[in-house]
Order: C-alpha cells, then structure tokens, then sequence
C-alpha cells in the first residue's frame, strides 16, 4: 500500500483524538521514528476531552507503542511520569493503565513500580483523607487485581480494614467493590467479604464501609410556586429550584415568572429568573428574547438562544442565519440552528462548524456537536455526509464520535475504510461496532 503523506502535526491532531487511521498510518509507515515523540506526548498526557465518558486511552496508546522495537523507551519515560507528586486523577489513571499493559506482557519493572505506588499511596491514606490520594489508589487497586486476580483483591481488602481501623475513618472504596463484583462476580466476592468477616477484623471493617446504609427520610416535597421561584431567584439560589419548578409550573406560574424577568434590573437576577426557560416555553412575545440575546452579559445571551429553541419560528430561523453568517455568537447560533433546521441550510451548517475552534479549553464546539448529532437522528432530514465526516474527523470526544458513527451507519453513510479505520479507534465500542459492521458485510 502507498504510504499516506501527512505530516507530522495532521498525524499529532489525529492521535490526540485516538483516531484509528493514525495507527493505521503509524502502523504502515516507512518513517516511524519520526512519530516516536508524538507517541510519548500522548502517553504522558490525558488528551481525552471527558476521560468519564470516554474511557481510558491506555490500550490505543499500548498498541502504538508495540508498534516500537524499543518499548523500553516509552516504558521508562512513563515510569518517570509517574513517580511525580500531585498528578491529576485522569492522567493517574492512564499511566496505571500503561503500566498494567507493560506489566501484563512480563515487564517485572512495571509491575514493581506498580506496588511501589500502591504502598506510597497506602501509607497516605489517613484522617483527614485527601480525596485525590483516595481517588488514585482506588484507580490502581483496580489495576492490580485486573493484574493479579482475586488474591490481589483480597489483600487489598485486608489492608484497607486496617486503615479503617487504625484512622477510624470510614474511607470510601464503593468503585473498587463495585468493579471486583463486575470482575470476579458478585457471588464470590460477597461470600468472600461475609464470610471472612467473621473472622478477621480488617475484613469486617472494610465490609461495613462499603455497605454502610444510605438512609434517607422521604417526605412529600410541596411543588414550588412562582412566587418561591421569585424568592428563590432574589437569594440568588434559583437556578437550584428552576429545573423543579419548571416541571410543576402552571401557565400563569410561567406568566407571572416570565414578567417579573423581563422587569428586573439586576442582570444575576435576571438570568436566574430566565433560568426557567430554558426548558419550557417563554409566554411572552418573542421578540423580547432578541433583546435577551443582544444583552452585554454573556449568560443572559446564553440563556436566550437555549429560550429561542423552544420557539423554532420563521423569526427565530432568520435570526440564527444572520448570527451564522455575520460570525457572532456562532455556538450559540449553530445549535439554534438545529432545532429550526431546513434543507437549505446545508452549506451554511457546515461551514458555520467548520468556522469553529475546536479545543480543550472551549467547550462551545461540543455543545454544537452533540446538538447536531440530535438533529441527525431525524433520518428525514437531508444533509450532506459532508457534515458528518467533518465532526467524525475533528471531534475531540471519542464517545461523541461513536455516537455520531451509528447515526452515520443508520444513514448509509459509513465508507468501508471508515470502518477499518474505527477497528483501531481509541473508544472501545467503536472498535467494537466497527467489528460487528464488517463481519456483517463479509
């Protein structure tokens, strides 16, 4: 096969976002030292945009990294990394990942530096207890006993009872417990807790912790009024009630309210009061949401065109085209747009997307995206594949871009080696999609 030329920095964007083509590339390439910094930087740094939803990218980054003769360069740079103080919980996380991978192909340094950490972290855990330092070692535990089976998981509990013991502080170790059940079944691992607790202490601490009962007093909540909302709004503690209220508000409730907004002169006010709707219809004529979207304060703005969505007027879609085309408040405008959408509108959507900076640092790109991928689901609505392969390409959010692949799948328009490329995608469903969709055609 011809090899692609791309430069360095299109390889680097396509790897941050764990695209399966730049391993394809990475795999292919006659030149593959030249990449081998590319490889480390993302291995030493989180570049998912929500780790929470994506996932880890430890077995993306593996498979560059065995793509390498010298493994050893990677593995001691990480190793490195990771012996720091005070690391963000996600990039934690990752590099136990990476470690693990290395440990579970025989590295015996991996393994090692492993247990190295969980000691240090193991000593740190005491009253009052750094919930970072919880985090990470609740983290690696996972690791371990993915690495070393259920008698990690056992010595594990055993240490921790002591902890417990000895700060009589119960620490909260639930995603441990919930992800050895998942690992081990659940079975066996309450018959182990119940059972050993019986006898030894440490075990019967470390059970109680995790099965404390959560109780809590039901009493019938009397719904909100508007005059609550009002009161509420004033403390500047509305946006708290504004999401209850607005699912128990009657039409003069939102008339009252709505009203009273448009009266008031206190811009932090004001947007709490209109805080409401941005889930229900405004009632009150909607050009005086214009005049919300014209305001000096940025979240009043913001909160007028999430009013405006629920008014898809021929007014409201001519507003959204002109803010498109004169480039201001292009987020905000572009999601409006795909709530009043129209066929028309194609060349506009895509090259008011395009006109977007997508970054770590804004999160504008994302709400856009995932409102565009709403009005994708609507397979009656026309837009090229154009728009489709754009976001597929530029999005930093891997689970938005699995997402965004069923819809493009339901839509015909996934190509043959979109799909092979996603077999080397950094999110797991999507290998595992793609995967499913080829042994479908074959």
């Amino acid at each position: 096969m011809k090899e692609r030329k791309r430069t360095k920095a299109q390889f680097r964007e396509d790897f941050k976002r764990g695209l399966g083509r730049s391993y394809i590339e990475l795999k292919e390439s006659k030149s593959r030292e030249k990449f081998k910094d590319v490889v480390l930087w993302a291995c030493l740094r989180n570049t998912c945009y929500d780790m929470q939803c994506e996932g880890g990218r430890g077995i993306y980054l593996y498979r560059a990294i065995c793509l390498y003769e010298d493994k050893c360069y990677f593995e001691d740079a990480i190793i490195r990394k990771y012996r720091q103080k005070n690391l963000d919980s996600w990039l934690f996380s990752q590099l136990c990942e990476l470690l693990y991978l290395f440990a579970e192909d025989g590295s015996v340094k991996a393994k090692e530096i492993l247990y190295e950490k969980y000691n240090t972290l193991l000593a740190l855990l005491s009253a009052p207890v750094n919930r970072t330092v919880v985090d990470n070692f609740e983290w690696l535990c996972v690791w371990l006993t993915s690495l070393d089976g259920f008698s990690a998981f056992k010595s594990i509990v055993k240490q921790v009872g002591a902890v417990i013991i000895k700060e009589s502080y119960p620490l909260n170790m639930d995603w441990f417990y919930s992800n050895a059940k998942n690992k081990f079944g659940e079975k066996r691992i309450d018959a182990y807790l119940q059972k050993s607790a019986i006898k030894l202490d440490h075990v019967e601490a470390f059970l109680s912790s995790v099965a404390y009962p959560r109780m809590y007093n039901k009493q019938d909540a009397v719904p909100p009024t508007a005059e609550d909302m009002i009161r509420a709004a004033k403390k500047k503690q509305g946006l708290a009630l504004a999401l209850c209220f607005s699912k128990v508000a009657t039409e003069d409730d939102l008339l009252t309210l709505a009203k009273c907004a448009m009266e008031e002169t206190d811009l932090e006010i004001q947007l709490q009061l209109l805080w409401v709707f941005r889930k229900v219809r405004f009632p009150l004529d909607e050009r005086l949401i214009f005049e919300l979207a014209e305001c000096a304060d940025p979240s009043i703005r913001d909160v007028a065109f999430e009013m405006m969505e629920h008014l898809p007027s021929p007014m409201i879609h001519d507003y959204a085209i002109k803010r498109i085309n004169q480039k201001k408040e292009l987020g905000n405008a572009l999601s409006l747009l795909s709530v009043c959408y129209r066929s028309e509108d194609e060349n506009v959507l895509l090259e008011g997307i395009q006109s977007l900076t997508v970054s770590y640092d804004s999160g504008e790109w994302h709400g856009v995206y995932m409102n565009v991928e709403k009005l994708i689901e609507n397979r009656s609505v026309k837009i090229n594949s154009s728009v489709f392969v754009y976001m597929y390409r530029q999005t930093l959010c891997s689970y938005c871009r699995h997402s965004l692949l069923k819809q493009m799948s339901k839509r015909k328009a996934l190509s043959q080696a979109m799909l092979e490329e996603c077999l080397y995608d950094s999110y797991e469903d999507t290998r595992r999609f793609a995967m499913r969709k080829l042994r479908m055609k074959a």
